[in-house]
This record gives C-alpha cells, sequence and structure tokens, in this order.
C-alpha cells in the first residue's frame, strides 16, 4: 500500500515539474516531447498532468482554457523560472492533498510573440485551435480572449489555418489593411509596397483600415478560395479562381520554391529571403527568364540549376556571390 502511494506521489511530482516547466518560457523542443511521451505513456500519467494544469490556472492571473497538448505548443515568454518554481511548491502541496478548486476562470488577455530567423520556418499553435506557419525571417504578435482573437503580421509571410469561432472572427492587422477571417485557410506575403494573399480553403474578407477605425472606410473585399491578390499602396489585383498561383503561392510550406518563366532577378530575391549569404545579380542577367521546381534546403545547389540552364556565370568570393551574363 506504501509503496502505491509513494508510486502516485512521485507521478504527481513529476507532473508539478513539468507544468512549471511548461511555463517557464524556457521550455526546449526536447522537453516538449519528453512531455508527449510521458503523458501519453498512461492514463494515469496524463490524469496527473492534467490535474497539475488544473491547479496552476486556480491562479487568476494564468487561467486560459486549452487542452494538455495545446498548452505544449505554447510559449509563455513574460513568466520567469523562479515565479513558476515558487509554485511548484504550492502544487505540489495542493496535489498531495487532492483538493479541487471551483475559483471561476477568466480569459487570459496576453499578448504573445513569435519569430523566425533567415532561413527558418516554424509551426505554431495557438489555444484556439488554430495553426500558423511562419516563413523565413517573419515576425507575428498574438492577442487571444473570451471575446476577440487578433494577429499582428509586423514581417514576413505566413500561413493561416484559422479554427471556427463564429463569435470571435480572426482579425490580421498587415501594413494597411484588416484581414477578417471565421475559419479558413490562406497565405499572406508582407513587401515594402503591401501584401499579397492566396486563399485556399473558406472566405476571407479583406478591409480598408487597421485599428483602431472600428468601421471600415470601404465595403470589405471578400475573397473565397481559390483566389489570389495583390495589395498596393495605391491599387490592388485580384485574381478570383486560380488553383495553381494559390499551389505556387504556398509550395514554401513544403520546402520547395516554384517558378514558372518568372525573370531571373525575382528568382533571386525569393531564394534570399532564405539565405545568409545573398546573392547579387548583374543587371544584363537579371531580364533572363527561368521556369522549375528549387528545394530550399539544397543550398547552393540553385546556383548549379542556374549555370547548367542559363547562358551565365556565377563569381563567387567569400563574402559575396554574383551572377553575371555571358
Amino acid at each position: 500500500m506504501s509503496s502505491e502511494i509513494n508510486r502516485q506521489n512521485f507521478i504527481s511530482q513529476q507532473a508539478s515539474e513539468y507544468v512549471t516547466r511548461l511555463y517557464s518560457g524556457e521550455l526546449t523542443a526536447k522537453e516538449e516531447l519528453e512531455i508527449t511521451t510521458w503523458c501519453e505513456a498512461s492514463d494515469v500519467n496524463r490524469a496527473a498532468f492534467e490535474q497539475a494544469l488544473a491547479i496552476w490556472e486556480v491562479a487568476p492571473e494564468l487561467s486560459q482554457k486549452s487542452s494538455w497538448r495545446d498548452k505544449l505548443e505554447r510559449r509563455f515568454y513574460h513568466l520567469r523560472y523562479f515565479a513558476a518554481s515558487v509554485f511548484l511548491v504550492a502544487a505540489c502541496f495542493l496535489l498531495f492533498l487532492k483538493s479541487e478548486s471551483t475559483a471561476p476562470k477568466e480569459s487570459l488577455n496576453i499578448e504573445q510573440h513569435y519569430a523566425t530567423a533567415t532561413g527558418e520556418v516554424s509551426n505554431i499553435g495557438l489555444s484556439d485551435g488554430s495553426q500558423i506557419t511562419l516563413n523565413t525571417a517573419t515576425e507575428i504578435k498574438v492577442n487571444l480572449t473570451r471575446n476577440k482573437r487578433e494577429l499582428w503580421l509586423e514581417k514576413g509571410e505566413a500561413f493561416f489555418d484559422i479554427a471556427k469561432d463564429k463569435s470571435r472572427p480572426f482579425l490580421i492587422y498587415t501594413n494597411a489593411k484588416t484581414v477578417r477571417v471565421v475559419g479558413t485557410k490562406f497565405n499572406i506575403k508582407l513587401s515594402e509596397s503591401g501584401f499579397d494573399i492566396s486563399v485556399s480553403e473558406g472566405v476571407v474578407a479583406v478591409e480598408s483600415d487597421n485599428p483602431p477605425t472600428s468601421v471600415p472606410e470601404h465595403t470589405p473585399l471578400y475573397l473565397e478560395a481559390g483566389a489570389v491578390a495583390s495589395f498596393k499602396a495605391s491599387s490592388s489585383l485580384v485574381t478570383k479562381k486560380n488553383d495553381e498561383k494559390v499551389e505556387k503561392a504556398h509550395s514554401w510550406r513544403s520546402g520547395y520554391l516554384r517558378f514558372d518563366d518568372e525573370q531571373l532577378a525575382h528568382v533571386i530575391d525569393s531564394f534570399n529571403r532564405y539565405r545568409s549569404k545573398k546573392i547579387t545579380i548583374d543587371e544584363s542577367a537579371a531580364n533572363l527568364k527561368i521556369s522549375g521546381v528549387f528545394k530550399l534546403s539544397d543550398g547552393d545547389a540553385i546556383l548549379t540549376a542556374l549555370e547548367a540552364t542559363l547562358p551565365i556565370h556565377i563569381e563567387e568570393t567569400e563574402k559575396n556571390i554574383k551572377i553575371v551574363k555571358k
């Protein structure tokens, strides 16, 4: 009997330590896998982990409704590990007593920031069930509460798979417009002059004004699945049904870039987004056309392919790579 109690106490303590690490803001990918594996190892482990989460959420400033798996996919950078360690003592004590709290839970209202480095692609799971894939050199800010869902795309490109919630439309703010969705899949790529959007599922509404203006200046533009649109400061171009362009715009998610009879200057600009050692191109070669599918992880293999198919020469030094026409 005593051995069983000791075993249960050990499991409860382990669960509390995992929850503490989860909210510390320092959880590594290896630790995340360790926690997931431990929880899936037995129903007892999972129950202990969920009970530890429930106790943690008793604190009003930390409470938030979501499953334990969702929590593993988030990072709370605003919490310090010392504060989490102090709470571990209280959590272990409460677990030992097996007490339950009926304190009301309030929605968390905390902005979260996510970013990727050059060449990095990252998947993010939000507490509402939405999934976001960040492309290279991308920055976003997210604020989810009981009453609203907001995201600021501050830099780069992202693919959105937004969970349906008619009571809380998901608002995405870009540098000039607001994208309003309820539940759909689409891609947004920022540029210096505006942004491009391509929709693979559902419907999105593109509105003119960013907050704090509450009423759009113009009627929203609705884009259905298959639509591709480019919004600039003073103009917009919309293709209502072009599945091929949508697939092409989303190809980066599979680790490839696809080009169809496109200028070499554009191709190089696209690859430079993923490279720390940039490629420059001589003006004489900028307008050469090329088609093909290129793997992002192949590094300089793109240069070999270009040199084999185009009348160009690659000049490479320790610091620079330059393409010139033969």
